[in-house]
């Protein structure tokens, strides 16, 4: 087991475990600390008595940090992991449990390893019976709220029911807009549409898109997909397809709330902004993360809008596209990032 320090707050991180459960402490510096780990439930046997009941959909929130590859999800998901740590639920007056990357949901949305629910096969995602056993664990009917953080890019590399690398060889004989419209996309990582239907009913779904600047995002990863200009096509078919997701779900229809957020890394950067040592410069990022934190929190519904550590494990990124790419195919790439004019970044 490791244990991760973040300010005054501790996260243990186990292979066997993904979720956290911070309550309050008079002691600590910012009235935090954690006391336990709490874990999904990893096996339902029916045997055992009476079915568990999840919890209220006031009481479970999944919370999906969206983007392609390239757009920082791993700067930005402990940032929010660490503001869900220090959320205080008004209700029950108890913290939140935070289950981060938790492998019940991403059994029922990917078919990854380690959640069975008694399934010789992973059946379909939007299967009335894998969804009630995946809110079921994710969110019990303890009185706790509930809130649940996944992070996997669009594309992405892992064990998912339709692999990256079979998708990709398709997908380079394909236009962005062929792209946008295959099946192998839209089910890759997972179906966002029919993950949206089917969690809807019992779960608040909330969506924190990413946005990095184009040519800073393929520059990231650009010796996938036999090269930029592969890896381009491709990025940009799912931005296409993410674009008309969000489109089509911009507010809750029961909740008339917002359903997604964009976040633009480039303003919590001060590789950005200029000369890193340029103190006025840093200010100015280090205010964008803060404001960054509160209109997050606000567009989540969390209490707690501040948060004074979250961005400790925040490290720079050392791509440059000017450098990467030489002129005639940055050219190229700029074509590519003008023809996206219009779709995205998508416009709240």
């Amino acid at each position: 087991m490791a244990i991760t320090l973040i300010g005054a707050v501790t996260i243990f991180q186990d292979n066997r475990l993904d979720s956290l459960d911070i309550t309050p402490n008079d002691d600590d510096g910012l009235g935090y600390t954690a006391l336990s780990v709490d874990q999904d439930s990893l096996t339902t046997n029916e045997n055992e008595g009476p079915e568990p009941k999840p919890s209220p959909r006031s009481r479970c929130q999944i919370v999906y940090i969206l983007g392609v590859e390239g757009t920082m999800h791993h700067g930005i998901l402990p940032v929010v992991e660490s503001l869900a740590a220090r959320q205080i639920d008004p209700v029950s007056s108890t913290s939140f449990i935070v289950h981060s990357r938790s492998k019940a949901l991403r059994y029922g949305l990917f078919a990854s390893t380690g959640q069975r629910f008694g399934f010789h096969e992973p059946p379909p995602m939007d299967d009335p019976r894998l969804v009630k056993k995946v809110i079921t664990a994710i969110c019990p009917n303890d009185g706790r709220k509930h809130v649940v953080i996944e992070a996997a890019s669009f594309p992405c590399r892992g064990k998912f029911r339709v692999s990256r690398g079979a998708a990709s060889r398709a997908w380079s004989k394909m236009s962005p807009e062929e792209i946008a419209e295959s099946e192998l996309a839209l089910d890759h990582p997972t179906n966002l549409f029919k993950f949206y239907d089917a969690y809807h009913p019992f779960a608040d779904i909330k969506f924190i898109v990413l946005d990095r600047p184009f040519l800073e995002t393929i520059a990231s990863h650009r010796t996938w997909d036999d090269g930029p200009i592969g890896h381009s096509n491709i990025i940009r078919g799912f931005l296409i397809l993410l674009s008309r997701f969000l489109n089509a779900h911009r507010m809750d229809h029961s909740s008339g709330e917002k359903v997604w957020t964009v976040v633009f890394v480039e303003k919590l950067s001060v590789k950005y902004r200029g000369l890193w040592y340029k103190r006025k410069d840093r200010r100015v990022a280090f205010e964008a993360r803060k404001d960054m934190i509160r209109n997050v929190a606000t567009f989540l519904g969390w209490p707690q809008l501040e948060c004074k550590y979250c961005f400790n494990s925040w490290v720079e990124s050392k791509t440059d596209h000017t450098k990467d790419f030489e002129p005639e195919l940055l050219q190229k790439l700029t074509e590519h990032m003008e023809s996206l004019q219009g779709i995205w970044p998508p416009d709240e």
